[in-house]
């Protein structure tokens, strides 16, 4: 690969630029961390338990803090000038998130507030980055995109993302382990199709959130949370990687035309989509606001059920590695019967922890 940062031109082995951007990515990462928490101690800037929450102890949450700062260098540093044109779209959409999630964080903000930041980073890449959906890929017969279709469902799909993994982040390593397993997926499958700048980029953002994922599941002295900026910030990549991926033009990529499409997407990302989905359903049903916060999650039912954070982020990163599997073993089965599938499968397996609860109170009342 001509890696060329702007001021120095060499020739490096791919795998070479790769390795020495995941250690300097994650050395950042890991070591931006302590002090972090050192200092969020210091100025009491905790997320203290309350009755919806899964923790038992006041626990600093600028954990996206440490992740901006290691996916944002390493970025302009390693992913070249090739992609400086949607680079410098996707680092103000980070910027514009970063701040908004980092005054969130510190002095939380009504839903509407956090909405209108989200919305102004996305229409940052989508307009003058120029950066949306160009195909559906035959889903319900559609194939190319106008500008006017394309653009909403671009928007829908940020937006997705970025709430979706807001609100997943409720039991340790579970919004940072998702990220890890799905940004991984999409770092291969770049690699394979020579989208060497995206490739990297999504090593980047996997090795991050592995050094964050260290601290949140395993750390006693510098455990940290994730935070509003942490979360925001992968649904937000991860929508850009998404669009990139399903962006793939046929017969020029090493993959088969069945596998850049919205049913593989939806089962990558089946943990944030669905759950927000199911959640918001269940809250709708009840009369209530799909806003309103509870404990109606899958992950609250299975840390309940196992009484591990642990256990519990281990069950659902397996379950992501299933339906993973899922979409590369019936990727050409159509997108209709795959998504069928796959919502199928999801809605059963929901159901089991639930049940198993139950069973062990003998009660079977309607959840509240």
């Amino acid at each position: 690969m001509i890696f060329n940062n702007g001021f120095l031109e060499v020739v490096v082995p791919v795998y070479v630029l790769i390795g020495v951007a995941v250690l300097f990515t994650f050395l950042s990462t890991y070591i931006a961390i302590p002090p972090i928490v050192r200092v969020s101690r210091v100025k009491g800037l905790m997320a203290h338990p309350n009755g919806r929450t899964s923790h038992s102890d006041p626990t600093p949450n600028l954990g996206g803090v440490a992740i901006f700062a290691g996916v944002i260098i390493s970025s302009v540093l390693f992913t070249g000038i090739p992609t400086a044109h949607e680079l410098k779209y996707v680092i103000a959409g980070m910027l514009i998130l970063f701040f908004w999630g980092l005054k969130d964080d510190l002095h939380p903000m009504v839903a509407y507030k956090k909405f209108v930041g989200q919305v102004i980073a996305i229409v940052v890449i989508l307009v003058p980055g120029d950066f949306h959906l160009s195909s559906l890929h035959g889903l319900f017969g559609i194939e190319e995109l106008s500008y006017a279709v394309s653009l909403p469902l671009t928007f829908i799909l940020f937006l997705a993302l970025i709430n979706s993994f807001n609100l997943i982040d409720g039991i340790d390593g579970l919004a940072s382990g998702v990220g890890i397993i799905t940004s991984l997926f999409f770092g291969i499958a770049f690699l394979l199709n020579h989208h060497l700048s995206y490739a990297i980029m999504s090593f980047i953002l996997a090795t991050s959130l592995l050094a964050f994922f260290f601290f949140n599941v395993f750390g006693k002295e510098n455990k940290i949370f994730l935070g509003d900026t942490g979360s925001m910030l992968i649904g937000y990549l991860l929508a850009i990687f998404a669009v990139r991926f399903l962006n793939f033009e046929n017969g020029q990529t090493v993959f088969d035309e069945d596998l850049s499409t919205p049913a593989v997407i939806l089962c990558v990302l089946i943990i944030p989509l669905f759950d927000t989905a199911r959640v918001f359903l269940l809250r709708l049903m009840r009369g209530k606001s799909p806003f309103d916060a509870d404990r109606s999650h899958i992950h609250h039912r299975l840390l309940d059920m196992s009484g591990s954070h642990i256990k519990a982020t281990s069950i659902i990163l397996t379950v992501n590695l299933v339906f993973i599997g899922l979409a590369l073993l019936l990727r050409n089965i159509g997108n209709e019967l795959l998504i069928l599938i796959a919502l199928v499968l999801a809605s059963a397996l929901s159901f089991i922890p639930i049940y198993i609860i139950r069973g062990r109170t003998g009660s079977w009342h309607r959840d509240k």
